[in-house]
């Protein structure tokens, strides 16, 4: 049986995240989550990550009143708690990356390599197809 190795670094299996600003209107970012392979995207304020989100907690989250009021809501409105997530860093352990996924209960972290790096992001699907495939095969 092979042993999975979770010392390994966590940019190994990040990818590009699909980064939304706080005012962006919801059905913008609604339509931006639907492109997203995972369907999150992390949400940023002055490009510090606020929160991640999914298009599915922006639909129940949908405002009513209409067509204007639901142009005028901004992601920001509708978040719970927008005040910052946990940023892992490139060299971070895929085992620190899952216990900080369970910890959350995000579906996704975002990653950063440096102060001015661009957000990647890696998620609890990807985390466990990479453990998976590290795992015996027939």
């Amino acid at each position: 049986m092979t042993t999975v190795d979770l010392d390994v670094p966590v940019g190994t299996v990040d990818r590009p995240a699909t980064v939304i600003a706080e005012s962006t209107p919801v059905p913008e970012a609604w339509a931006r989550l639907h492109q997203d392979e995972d369907g999150c995207g992390v949400v940023v304020r002055d490009d510090l990550p606020i929160a991640v989100v999914t298009a599915g907690a922006l639909a129940e989250r949908w405002p009513g009143g209409g067509p204007l009021a639901v142009h005028r809501t901004r992601v920001h409105d509708v978040l719970d708690q927008p005040c910052g997530v946990e940023v892992l860093g490139p060299d971070d352990a895929l085992g620190h990356a899952g216990r900080r996924l369970l910890a959350t209960g995000l579906p996704a972290l975002p990653v950063r390599e440096g102060h001015d790096g661009a957000l990647r992001v890696v998620t609890a699907r990807r985390l466990l197809a990479a453990l998976l495939a590290a795992g015996p095969r027939p």
